[in-house]
């Protein structure tokens, strides 16, 4: 019995993995092969990193969120309508609260002194609001001064663009008002609108008498409450709704807005959630690769030591501590770069987010991650790990053997990481459904990667013909012959491939639904809040200015009252947020160049006989309304109701930023009821935009002027943001898969040098050998990108159609470059990795015994 070998040999595994022999012998195997594995650990380091990151910086913003809930809404309960609040609804919401605020907001031009104009979200507060959170102004006391004597706080942005500072006047419709101040951190934001436009701060009364607030003006209006001390936020939005059943009123409170935001940052992370996984996934991979790499080298070693007694539960331990010990230092070193990633993204977005949150690690949620990715990392490594317990003492005796095991033995182990997967999958997304679909689409993208690669290898060996070129010959049998490296490299570069080719497709996908089809009737300015008797006013100034007039419609706001002679709010199948919608509909009797007839009939005129009037529905929003030919529903056109039956469906093109509706009547119904025009031009600079602006401010100081391109110059910065994020995010993914091909790589070098060797001895030139391997290379590289990319285009289809519904068709562009790069990643990096294979002498690596 060998002097180091331990008196008490442990019964089992587990205790195996305690004993101190084992960790000595762990060391002293790993002496020669620590570079190799130290390669592979960087895949772990990568995909913890994302894992620790991701949910951190969840848990920091949700933290964020539930302290300072209050201060994010202003009030214990908020009250909007598109309607003024009457006197009566006003002092009956007042008997519920301790103190109340109003406040009216809209869109409205405000020109400066230097006779520029610009388009602002007015905001007019009367009362105490916010009662919760603090507005920051320069002086400290303007928004108190603000509420005493009339004036107006901007941005400090717009002082800058417009030469302007505090004591100025500016012109808001038919009053002047004095710059206050300027407002360094605003009040809640109550109107979705006010994120496209920088907000202005003025008294409720001085909005009064401005002469903006036609009776079909665009404006929000909102209750602010303070409720007394103890009193429940949710129960006093339960009593609003009940005593004022009838109104159709939005009521948030702290709670809804918590849980708002929360869903907003899930749908983020939910994406986020799968790079993360993903990542990880592939790190495991790595070790798993790693692991029966080393393993398979350490045959001749693991048969000695059973000769010399050594029990196949204390073999498999020696090389589990090894797998251990690789999983925890890229556990510890994942861990620290994912603090260091969110710290530095909240550091960085700190000035840019809507609260307060703490850059500070969120060490429950480090430990959880970096323990479950640990988990995951040991569990992939037991699979090559099973198959020690094959290998016989009789191995010394066989020159060659190889590590061998039995798949159906494995089951268990397979299901217990796949019940491990779906519990990390659930932890980021709670729907248990989406959970399992996104561990079963990874477990379906492994399955079809190893039966490509187990067929690539039949083929090959099935079909390579002695009349086949040698070199072509040599390279092709490289992939069936045994230690192949086939089955590993489709599965790291395979999947690698899907993961960030569906990255792409994803992302190019988003901006497809995001584009804008720019062509000579494509409008770029829209003049909203048009009353009917100025259409021809601003129709005159866009000739004047010698600007197109593209389009003009009416516009009526109205609401759903009965579906089929349900009332909506008790119709079956209809989703709530019908009941709550108030949609802008037209008038015409054409159809727009961006909508295309789907089915039944279009009428170009309305019915005299009093039966319901003919409505054409945009296809979508008929769908999800469960709506179709023939079906009757009832309008309330603010009061009225007007019976209509759908006549057609349209489908629209969204993207092209023209006066698109979902419901378009005929001629002849909605005349006389309240509404307002929209108005749309192309002007050719932002010249052209502000001296229209300009001519705008004076005769019609209520037309409202939204310039497209600044709002989507606002979008695109936005967007631009969060793809910085995610792009980062996404890197992980690289990150995971290039230490696997790297490994990979290396694992197959020793088994090309020797058979370089024997070539090279045998009369092959240097040359030879790289166009062998180069033929080798270029086979899984073309398999590799061609599974991949396949998997990658199934996922990209059914994001489109189930989750975008946008169109399936994938980005040719995308699919070219993935594939080219895959084959060249392939190529390259298998030959400068065996580079020196082909500069060994023949009888230098002979005598070395390799």
């Amino acid at each position: 019995m060998p002097a180091s070998e331990p008196k008490f040999l442990p019964g089992n595994l587990i205790t195996a993995l305690f004993h101190p022999w084992t960790w000595r012998m762990a060391w002293r195997d790993s002496r020669s092969q620590r570079l190799r594995l130290a390669i592979f650990s960087l895949a772990i380091v990568s995909g913890i990193a994302a894992l620790v990151a991701i949910h951190s910086l969840k848990a920091s913003v949700e933290n964020g969120i539930a302290t300072q809930a209050k201060a994010l809404l202003g009030s214990d309960v908020q009250i909007t309508s598109r309607r003024a609040f009457t006197d009566e609804e006003y002092q009956r919401l007042q008997g519920m609260a301790a103190s109340t605020s109003r406040e009216i907001s809209f869109p409205s031009m405000v020109k400066f002194p230097n006779g520029s104009a610009r388009l602002l979200q007015i905001r007019g507060i009367e009362g105490a609001y916010p009662f919760y959170g603090k507005v920051e102004t320069t002086p400290p006391e303007a928004w108190q001064q603000l509420q005493a004597e009339q004036g107006i706080l901007v941005e400090q942005a717009l002082l800058d663009q417009f030469q302007a500072r505090p004591g100025d006047t500016v012109e808001l419709g038919s009053i002047r008002l004095t710059i206050l101040g300027v407002v360094n951190k605003p009040a809640p934001r109550s109107s979705r609108f006010s994120g496209f436009a920088p907000e202005a701060y003025v008294r409720l009364s001085d909005v009064m008498k401005t002469g903006l607030l036609g009776t079909n003006s665009m404006s929000s209006h909102a209750v602010h409450l303070e409720l007394p001390p103890g009193s429940s936020a949710e129960a006093a939005k339960a009593k609003i709704r009940a005593d004022f059943n009838n109104t159709p009123w939005r009521l948030e409170t702290p709670e809804d807005r918590r849980e708002n935001l929360g869903d907003a940052l899930d749908n983020f992370q939910r994406f986020l959630g799968i790079i993360a996984l993903a990542s990880l996934v592939l790190g495991a991979i790595g070790v798993a690769g790693a692991v029966h790499a080393h393993v398979s080298r350490r045959v001749p070693t693991i048969a000695i030591l059973r000769c010399l007694g050594c029990p196949r539960h204390l073999a498999c331990a020696i090389y589990f501590a090894q797998a251990g010990a690789l999983g925890l230092i890229g556990a510890i070193a994942g861990a620290l770069l994912g603090i260091a990633l969110q710290t530095g993204v909240l550091l960085a977005f700190q000035d840019q987010l809507p609260l307060e949150v703490s850059p500070s690690p969120e060490w429950k949620v480090v430990a959880q991650t970096t323990a479950a990715g640990f988990a995951v990392c040991c569990g992939f490594a037991l699979l090559p790990l099973l198959k020690i317990r094959r290998i016989s003492p009789a191995a010394t005796l066989r020159s060659g053997a190889t590590l061998e095991g039995r798949p159906l033995r494995a089951i268990p182990l397979y299901l217990l990481l796949g019940g491990l997967l779906v519990l990390l999958a659930f932890n980021n997304d709670s729907d248990w459904k989406r959970a399992l679909a996104l561990v079963g689409g990874l477990g379906v993208a492994f399955v079809v990667l190893a039966l490509v690669a187990k067929l690539l290898i039949l083929v090959t060996r099935k079909s390579v013909s002695p009349a086949w070129p040698y070199l072509l010959r040599q390279g092709i049998s490289n992939l069936h012959r045994p230690r192949n490296q086939t089955l590993l490299f489709l599965l790291s570069l395979g999947l690698g491939t899907f993961l960030l080719v569906t990255i792409l497709l994803t992302g190019s996908l988003i901006n497809k639904r995001l584009d804008i089809t720019q062509s000579a009737q494509s409008p770029n300015i829209y003049l909203v809040d048009v009353q009917p008797d100025q259409v021809q006013g601003v129709k005159d100034v866009l000739a004047q200015q010698s600007l197109p007039l593209l389009e003009a419609a009416p516009m009526v706001t109205m609401r759903i009252e009965s579906v089929r002679g349900v009332p909506v709010r008790d119709a079956k199948g209809i989703p709530r947020w019908v009941s709550r919608r108030e949609f802008r509909s037209t008038y015409r009797d054409y159809l727009n160049p961006t909508e295309t007839l789907t089915a039944g009939e279009w009428h170009k005129s309305a019915p005299t006989d009093g039966s319901p009037v003919p409505l054409s529905l945009e296809e979508k929003i008929a769908t999800d309304m469960g709506l179709s030919i023939g079906d009757e529903i009832v309008l309330d056109v603010q009061g009225a109701s007007i019976p209509a039956k759908i006549t057609s469906l349209r489908k629209v093109d969204w993207s092209r930023f023209n006066l698109n509706f979902f419901m378009v009547f005929p001629p002849g119904v909605l005349e006389d009821a309240p509404g307002f025009h929209v108005v749309t031009t192309k002007t050719a600079n932002p010249s052209q935009s502000g001296e229209l602006q300009r001519a705008l401010v004076g005769p019609f100081a209520n037309v409202t002027a939204i310039d497209l391109t600044l709002i989507l110059e606002t979008v695109q910065d936005i967007l631009g943001k969060i793809s910085a994020v995610v792009s980062v995010l996404a890197g992980f993914t690289v990150l995971a898969g290039v230490p696997i091909l790297i490994g990979t790589l290396l694992n197959g070098r020793d088994l090309r040098l020797r058979e370089s060797v024997l070539l090279r001895t045998l009369g092959a030139s240097a040359k030879q050998v790289r166009a062998i391997l180069t033929i080798e290379y270029t086979a899984l590289g073309l398999l590799s990108a061609l599974t991949g990319i396949t998997l990658a285009v199934a996922a990209n289809a059914g994001l489109a159609i189930y989750v975008f519904k946008a169109d399936p068709w994938p980005d040719l562009g995308i699919l070219m470059a993935a594939f080219g790069s895959t084959i060249g990643l392939s190529v390259i990096g298998g030959l400068l990795l065996s580079r020196g294979v082909c500069n060994h002498p023949p009888l230098e690596i002979l005598r070395s015994g390799i």
